[in-house]
């Protein structure tokens, strides 16, 4: 963990170190800052000379390039797996197959505890249903946290049904369970629970029609026959009990919110690049980043795939997240980065969850973005909106801070950074306009200011040909001081990398 990354001087002081990149890094600059080609390339290649694996999220289209590039530069692209709209790979009999991560799949098959557990699928579902959310600009208002609690209701209800009556737990069967729901007749199923205990098949002619119905009664044959522990008992209790009773008595606009979230939820899985890449079975899995030491791609660039881009990556990168909590570091140390450039785009409410652990489980976080304000327009426009960026701010320990002429990120780096005692010259002129006397009265006076005044954020090189490729930042690390005693670190990054060892 004391592994030094970067070092900024001949001083055992100004190193950055393993430990320290597991205590989170925020990449903050305005366009054209060399953010990404300065200290973003920077710690890039270094993660990848250390031979860590990790996730890498794509705002832009030419980011997945980017790293091709890198990991051909540092020997790693036998490492690389891009996953991207039409990536393949070879099966086990040597047969070209898509790549295809399909959350619901892979929460059913995983191994460790909590694999297939229903809140947790239904969990995955509401952090896409809340990304999408937040993509429309929705507040977070109390209405709002009801529709949640509904769907999420129905959610739990559908997935537990499926599960109970053995059917596969795919998109396409949970939206038929909604759809057919309101085909359901309690007297039709109180008659077929009787087939059921006098020794008789559920009957299944009509299965595609009244599909709801054909899950209870299997469900139901379950329950009686194969698995009467009282956990299953009260499952199938709730679960009947939603689908005959609370979702009937639902007045008809309540009914309709919830179940048209519920289709616009699982709809977009049945078509296009969701259908494709994140349906079916899946053979990609985030743990290869720490199992293999793979680096994992996902190029679904938002500037060419939209809503479907974030919700694709998102819900990678919290299964990812969960993965590395999950993982054995004693049998697998190496540490793992997740990158995330344009990381206002995909942060959610769990990062703060990853973040505070992620030292223990020795996961790298590194979020590129222009600026706070960023952050703030997309955590909503709730009273907590500060809240949130504040404690994602304080678990992203390391803030590295490039040119900017964002005046709120400026401010606020200057304040972290936060004052010293300076010293101000105070001088007073008097005159007497009688009889013509001048007194001048000179003075010194200290005060606290700013040890970096936010203004000096705005004149920071920002490389390019004109400033001969030099980037300057500001570092500061949280709980640390620098050789000179201070606590940031004004450095200097090259954007021409042939002459810096790494």
């Amino acid at each position: 963990m004391q592994r030094v990354i970067l070092s900024f001087s001949d001083d055992p002081k100004d190193s950055w170190t393993v430990d320290d990149a597991t205590k989170g890094i925020a990449i903050m600059g305005g366009t054209g800052s060399g953010k990404t080609t300065a200290s973003g390339k920077a710690l890039a290649k270094k993660f990848l000379k250390e031979g860590w694996g990790g996730l890498v999220l794509c705002a832009k289209t030419d980011e997945a390039e980017l790293w091709r590039q890198y990991c051909n530069e540092t020997g790693r692209q036998n490492d690389l797996i891009i996953f991207g709209k039409g990536s393949t790979q070879l099966d086990k009999g040597g047969n070209i197959i898509e790549n295809v991560f399909n959350p619901i799949d892979y929460e059913m098959k995983r191994q460790g505890e909590g694999a297939g557990e229903t809140q947790n699928i239904t969990n995955i579902f509401m952090s896409i249903y809340r990304m999408g959310n937040r993509i429309a600009s929705e507040g977070d208002t109390k209405e709002e946290r009801y529709w949640d609690t509904a769907l999420k209701r129905c959610l739990n209800r559908v997935i537990e049904l499926i599960k109970l009556s053995g059917e596969d737990l795919t998109y396409k069967n949970m939206v038929r369970i909604i759809s057919t729901s309101q085909k359901l007749i309690s007297s039709d199923h109180t008659d077929n629970r009787a087939f059921i205990e006098g020794g008789k098949e559920p009957d299944d002619s009509e299965k595609f029609d009244k599909y709801c119905e054909h899950c209870l009664s299997k469900a139901y044959q379950y329950i009686i026959q194969e698995d009467t522990t009282e956990e299953s008992l009260n499952a199938y209790d709730l679960v009947e009990d939603y689908f005959l009773n609370v979702l009937p008595s639902m007045g008809n606009r309540t009914k309709s919110v919830v179940t048209e979230s519920f289709m616009g939820l699982a709809e977009p899985f049945l078509s296009g690049l969701l259908y494709r890449h994140f349906s079916g079975a899946t053979n990609i899995f985030p743990e290869w980043t720490y199992e293999r030491n793979k680096i994992i791609v996902l190029d679904f660039s938002i500037k060419e795939f939209l809503d479907a881009g974030i919700m694709s990556q998102c819900v990678f990168k919290l299964l990812f997240q969960q993965a590395i909590e999950r993982r054995d570091i004693n049998k697998y140390p190496t540490p793992v980065f997740l990158w995330v450039d344009e990381a206002h785009y995909f942060v959610n409410p769990y990062d703060q969850i990853f973040l505070t652990t992620a030292r223990s489980t020795r996961a790298v976080t590194v979020y590129l973005s222009q600026n706070i304000s960023n952050y703030f327009a997309v955590m909503g426009s709730g009273s907590d909106a500060k809240a949130r960026v504040d404690s994602l701010m304080g678990n992203l320990s390391t803030k590295i801070f490039h040119a900017n002429s964002d005046a709120e990120t400026n401010e606020y780096a200057s304040r972290l950074i936060g004052n010293n005692i300076g010293y101000l010259n105070n001088i007073s002129d008097q005159q007497s306009l009688i009889d013509f006397n001048f007194s001048t009265t000179k003075g010194v006076s200290s005060q606290y200011l700013p040890q970096v005044q936010p203004r000096e954020f705005t004149t920071l090189k920002s490389g390019g040909k004109l400033n001969d490729y030099k980037v300057q930042a500001v570092i500061m690390v949280s709980g640390r001081k620098w050789a000179d005693g201070k606590n940031y670190l004004k450095t200097t990054f090259d954007q021409n990398f042939k002459n810096v060892e790494l």
